[in-house]
């Protein structure tokens, strides 16, 4: 019990980057010496891994955690990769085999070997690399992406929650037969063939071929294009075979089967009869565009007529912040802003930091002394002037706010001002599909997970504009996208700052933050404040809707630039 506690202890701080080379050496002879902590080692890699203290399913990640890893591994552990890659070895044998009898739990390792492996390669050729006293810049690759392409993958998702998991991150190949538990939220799913499926919260499913989908519980909406035709949706009542179309199905608690054919047309077999009797043919029904039909086995196979609802089709995720890429800190973790990827109007576009509109605090008023910046260890002489940066880790922070939000323009100076923070934008920001502002929050575990809600305001009212409350953000601190942030410091203020004047001149003392950061985001649509579609937004303004006794920290505000008319 003591060695597999030491092990434990051991085996974490490796992951973590924090195990010198007498751990090293302690943890060679601990795995030398009994091959049953091989299986211990990868159930602790998926515990790191649900609780976000090592995302190694990001490329992106990889390269922050490969990072971090190097500035503090020793440099002679050539023996101890070895030893472990050949670990590696068996470990990823037995789990293949296991997965195939294991279709039905929940808590399935999703390929920890694979992904250890490609850790400690990455490890070995960056230290192949090192330069003294610098880590060699790499450019950050999507590992497997060819793979992925020729099998079954995870191509976008939106809030997905996956019950006893994170959600495998975009691009992640889905193995056949793992079972998924989507509590809430939207994924999509590509297959090799070009047909694509969206699954919605909550939903049981799981891959059963490059060419089907078996559909337990919940809603799916499928397109298969020319070239993807019989495509397959397995549920508990039936086979849905597409015939060149798109359709939607949705499964009931009880195992009901709606049927919603939008375009083209689909054959819909029994499930039993087709299991029982050779010749099938006699089993089905077609539907085509424009017809919906529930099937039942209450007893015995039974289809009734539904009405037709076009709208129970999902043509796409909803537009949103998909991603986003940074430079890397010295620890490794992301700093400064290098492109966002959104979705707006059903189209992704990565956009550098350069092509976005910079934003600059025009008024700031809070209401109780509290850190109100953060940055490095030192405050520079014009505070300001320096937050108009791309870095994650500086800005205005903890701005005041109000439960209920604005109704009438705010007041931006003197006593009676309201509390809160306007920005102004470079120039217009206009207004067109999907999300035309960009937020960044700082935020760490023991927070909302899903962001600091805030109140966004017109900073002039008029007839049709109003107030908008965010409560959710695109990427949250469950997001495989967000990413760890990199060290840096709170200062705080001795006063309570109600100016400008005061951000940039009042008493601060500083103070390292220990904990770990992520960098979560949201998109702000205008539409959402009223504004028309093609109107201007000179500016906004930002309070923190205080449900609790957090405050939003938004380290980078951008306009995003208008849609280029194809």
């Amino acid at each position: 019990m003591i060695n597999e506690d030491r092990f434990a202890d051991l085996w974490t701080d490796y992951l973590e980057g924090e195990l010198d080379e007498n751990g090293l050496e302690e943890l060679h002879q601990l795995l030398s010496s009994d091959e049953g902590f091989v299986p211990r080692a990868a159930d602790l890699l998926q515990t790191h891994r649900l609780l976000g203290l090592i995302a190694a399913e990001s490329p992106s990640r990889q390269d922050a955690f490969v990072r971090q890893t190097l500035a503090q591994l020793p440099e002679s552990q050539g023996e101890f990769v070895s030893q472990v890659m050949s670990q590696v070895d068996t470990q990823d044998a037995t789990l293949q085999s296991s997965q195939q009898e294991k279709r039905r739990n929940y808590f399935t390792v999703s390929q920890p070997a694979w992904i250890l492996a490609a850790l400690i390669l990455v490890a070995v050729t960056l230290f192949a690399f090192r330069l003294k006293g610098q880590v060699a810049v790499v450019e950050s690759q999507p590992l497997g992406n060819a793979i992925a392409e020729r099998q079954v993958h995870l191509a976008s998702s939106s809030h997905a929650k996956f019950f006893g998991e994170l959600s495998p991150p975009v691009g992640e190949v889905l193995p056949p037969q793992r079972e998924y538990v989507l509590m809430s939220g939207l994924v999509e799913i590509l297959f090799p063939t070009g047909a694509s499926a969206i699954l919605e919260g909550p939903a049981v499913f799981h891959v059963s071929s490059n060419e089907s989908l078996v559909l337990d519980v919940g809603r799916c909406s499928v397109h298969a294009p020319e070239g993807a035709e019989g495509f397959l949706v397995e549920t508990p009542v039936t086979r849905v075979v597409d015939r060149g179309t798109r359709f939607s199905v949705n499964v009931g608690e009880t195992s009901e089967t709606e049927v919603q054919v939008i375009e083209g047309a689909a054959d819909i077999y029994n499930v039993q009869r087709t299991a029982d009797s050779s010749d099938a043919d006699d089993s089905v029904e077609r539907l085509a565009g424009g017809e919906a039909k529930r099937f039942v086995t209450a007893g015995a196979y039974a289809n009734e007529k539904v009405p037709f609802e076009a709208n129970s089709y999902r043509r796409q995720l909803p537009d949103r912040v998909v991603s986003y890429e940074t430079t890397l800190g010295p620890d490794g973790g992301a700093e400064n802003l290098i492109s966002v990827t959104v979705q707006r109007g059903g189209k992704v576009t990565q956009l550098p930091v350069d092509s976005l509109i910079p934003a600059r605090i025009t008024s700031f008023k809070a209401t109780k002394a509290r850190p109100f910046l953060c940055g490095g260890v030192t405050l520079p002489s014009q505070r300001l002037k320096s937050l108009v940066d791309n870095s994650l880790v500086t800005g205005v922070i903890n701005p005041a706010g109000s439960v209920d939000p604005l109704t009438t323009d705010p007041v931006l100076e003197g006593d009676a001002g309201t509390p809160g923070m306007a920005i102004r934008f470079d120039r217009p920001v206009v207004n067109g599909p999907g999300a035309d502002v960009i937020l960044f929050d700082l935020q760490t575990f023991g927070t909302p997970l899903d962001g600091d809600p805030f109140h966004v305001s017109p900073l002039k009212f008029r007839d049709g504009l109003k107030s908008y409350t965010i409560r959710k953000y695109d990427l949250t601190m469950e997001s495989t996208e967000t990413k760890v942030l990199t060290g840096f410091h709170v200062h705080f203020f001795a006063e309570t700052a109600r100016s400008l004047e005061d951000l940039d001149s009042l008493k601060t003392s500083s103070q390292q933050q220990s904990n770990k950061f992520r960098g979560l985001a949201v998109g702000i649509d205008l539409s959402d404040l009223g504004y028309a579609s093609g109107e201007v937004a000179e500016g906004l303004f930002i309070q923190d809707a205080l449900d609790d006794g957090h405050y939003v920290d938004p380290v980078f505000i951008a306009g995003l630039p208008e849609e280029e008319l194809e």
